[in-house]
């Protein structure tokens, strides 16, 4: 909405514009203050994608679980998406998506990509919900994503576990601790790195996550060579189990790793070995996907590579 008003001998304008900063200027005559006025409200086509992504980091969506991975996500384009960020927020299209996701994933995953398109789906759901900017549809709905690359089959065979845990024991002692929970439990990483003593139940063998990553709490039970391992772990037995970080943690398994030549694991694969192994012990995938956490049971798929040659022993 603009306004333009004589003050003096210069007539001065203003335009107001809804979620944005107001523009102002002032001109010796009345035709050329209505020529800036034509000329700028021919181009303000209202709040751009980056003044939602903006908006979005100061009032992420409040149940979402991944928000504050979202808001860092949202932050990183503000600084290197600079032309996606001028785009009108209500004219982006899945033509504007379609060029900005075929020059990303030359650059990164198309995981990455994915979740990218997570966060900007984010933040068009809650403007539409709860913010009055304009917005009617969501662009990324229905919009095509790259392909994930295809699950990983990494499995360790005999001698891994005990050699990794001989080095990590040599190199840092909370970590071994770490890896034979990983292993016998399928905990993720970061689980086990928020551990606290007040909701391990030795007596019970079980271990109670009060928030998990997919938003629920879980009890785990313990293998006794899990409930071995806690007692590795130094006293005072009260508090965090572990002192490391979880950066600390990722450092120290990679460190431990490559001393044992097994520089393609990931701390991750120790949860899809342990997702295997109860499998291979007989469990049914509900007593599986109550242990892991896994909501979709179709997810299990990825985490479950059976050994050919165990199944081919059960044939006969």
């Amino acid at each position: 909405m603009a306004s333009i008003t004589l003050r003096g001998t210069k007539w001065q304008v203003k335009i107001r514009r809804k979620d944005q900063p107001q523009l102002s200027a002032t001109f010796a005559t009345e035709a050329a203050a209505r020529r800036w006025v034509e000329e700028h409200e021919r181009i303000d086509t209202g709040p751009t994608v980056g003044d939602l992504f903006r908006k979005y980091i100061k009032h992420p969506m409040p149940d979402r679980r991944s928000s504050e991975w979202d808001r860092r996500t949202l932050q990183r384009m503000l600084r290197r998406e600079k032309k996606l960020c001028m785009v009108p927020v209500c004219q982006l299209d899945k033509t504007h998506l379609a060029e900005w996701r075929d020059r990303r994933i030359k650059e990164v995953l198309g995981s990455t990509v994915g979740r990218e398109l997570d966060a900007i789906s984010a933040a068009y759901r809650v403007a539409i919900d709860e913010w009055d900017m304009g917005i009617t549809s969501n662009p990324v709905r229905g919009f095509r994503r790259p392909k994930l690359p295809l699950p990983r089959d990494v499995r360790l065979i005999a001698g891994d576990d005990e050699r990794l845990v001989a080095a990590a024991l040599d190199f840092n002692r909370e970590i071994a601790p770490a890896i034979v929970l990983a292993i016998e439990t399928a905990m993720r990483q970061g689980e086990i790195a928020k551990l606290r003593w007040e909701h391990i139940d030795l007596e019970a063998r079980t271990v109670f996550l009060p928030m998990t990553k997919n938003g629920t709490t879980r009890k785990v039970p313990l293998s006794s060579r899990a409930v071995e391992a806690l007692t590795w772990c130094p006293p005072p037995h009260q508090g965090r189990v572990f002192k490391l970080t979880q950066s600390a943690m990722k450092y120290a398994f990679s460190r431990v790793r490559e001393q044992c030549g097994l520089g393609n694991l990931h701390f991750h694969d120790l949860r899809h070995e342990a997702a295997s192994r109860l499998f291979e012990k007989g469990l049914n995938v509900i007593e599986v996907a109550t242990i892991t956490g896994h909501k979709n049971l179709k997810h299990l798929q990825r985490y479950t590579h059976l050994r050919a040659e165990d199944l081919a022993k059960k044939l006969g």
